[in-house]
C-alpha cells in the first residue's frame, strides 16, 4: 500500500492548530471568559465549554504532530540508508524524533492536567515543550539541509526554515525571559504586572504561528514523496510473503497476480520481519 498525499499531514496539522485557537477564542469571547488583555494560550480556555474543546482539539493536534514526526524520521532514515557511512545522520534523526515526541507528551500534559488542581505541572510542561520544540526545529532544519532532492529549491527552503526557526527561538526565549527571569509563572493566582503578562502572551502567540508556518515548509518538501507502509512476513501465508519479498520497481505500478510456481523454495520458512 502506498500513500501519495504525504504532504497533507503538515498542512492538516497547521490548519487544525489555527482552527483550535480560533474556535476556543470565539467560545471564550462569546461566554465572556477572556481576560481584559491578550490572553496566554493557557488562559484562552479556562472554563467549559471552551476548556473542553481546547483539551480535545489539542490532543488531536498531538496525534497529528506525532505522525508528522514519524514521517519526517522515515524520510531521513530512507534517504541516508543507501550509504552505511551515514549512520550518524540516522542516529541524529532518531534522537531528534525522540525529543519531538517528548515535546508532544509535554503538550498533552499541559492541557490534560488542570492548572487549578496541579498548577506546576502545566508550568513545567510548557517550559519543557518550548525547549524540546526549539531543539527539534533546529535539528530538523540541519538534517533537512543534507537531503538533496532535485524537485525542491534546496537553498531557498533552507533559508526560509532558518528564518522561521530563528523567529520561533526568539519568541520562546522571550517567553522564558518574561516568565522565569521576571518571576512570573503560569499560576493565575499569583499577581503579575500587566505588561509582563501581555508581552509574554504576544511572544507565545508568535511562537505558535511561526511553528505553524514551519510545518508548511514540510508540505512543500513532502509533495513529491510516496509513503509505503512496512509489512510483516507471515510464514503461513506464502502468497503474501512473495508479494512482500518481491516489490515492484515503481510504487505506482500495479502488482501482477502471483501463483505458487512463483514462490522460492524457502518461502514457507521465512522469518518474521517487522
Amino acid at each position: 500500500m502506498s500513500l501519495d498525499f504525504v504532504w497533507l499531514c503538515p498542512v492538516v496539522t497547521a490548519i487544525y492548530s489555527l482552527l483550535c485557537l480560533t474556535i476556543c477564542f470565539a467560545l471564550s469571547a462569546y461566554y465572556n471568559q477572556l481576560p481584559p488583555r491578550l490572553p496566554l494560550l493557557s488562559e484562552l480556555a479556562t472554563r467549559p465549554p471552551a476548556s473542553s474543546v481546547y483539551a480535545m482539539m489539542t490532543n488531536h493536534i498531538a496525534v497529528l504532530a506525532a505522525i508528522w514526526l514519524y514521517l519526517k524520521h522515515r524520510e531521513f532514515v530512507s534517504y541516508f540508508s543507501h550509504d552505511h557511512r551515514n549512520t550518524w545522520q540516522r542516529k541524529a534523526s532518531f534522537a531528534a524524533a525522540g525529543i519531538g515526541l517528548l515535546g508532544v507528551a509535554c503538550l498533552q500534559m499541559s492541557v490534560n492536567f488542570p492548572r487549578t488542581k496541579v498548577p506546576y505541572i502545566q508550568f513545567y510542561s510548557n517550559m519543557l515543550l518550548m525547549a524540546c520544540s526549539v531543539v527539534y526545529i533546529w535539528s530538523h532544519t540541519s538534517l533537512s539541509s543534507l537531503v538533496i532532492d532535485a524537485n525542491i529549491a534546496r537553498l531557498k527552503l533552507f533559508l526560509v526554515r532558518t528564518s522561521l526557526a530563528a523567529a520561533f527561538t526568539s519568541c520562546c526565549g522571550s517567553v522564558l525571559k518574561v516568565f522565569i527571569i521576571r518571576g512570573h509563572n503560569f499560576d493565575r493566582t499569583t499577581p503579575s504586572p500587566l505588561d509582563d503578562s501581555s508581552s509574554g502572551a504576544a511572544y507565545e502567540w508568535g511562537a505558535y504561528f511561526f511553528l505553524c508556518l514551519f510545518l508548511l515548509t514540510d508540505a512543500y518538501e513532502f509533495r513529491n514523496l510516496v509513503f509505503r507502509a512496512p509489512k510483516l512476513v507471515i510464514p503461513g501465508a506464502p502468497l503474501y510473503n512473495a508479494e512482500r519479498m518481491t516489490p515492484t520497481s515503481s510504487p505506482f505500478a500495479r502488482r501482477r497476480e502471483l501463483s505458487f510456481t512463483d514462490l522460492p523454495a524457502n518461502t514457507l520458512t521465512a522469518p518474521l520481519v517487522l
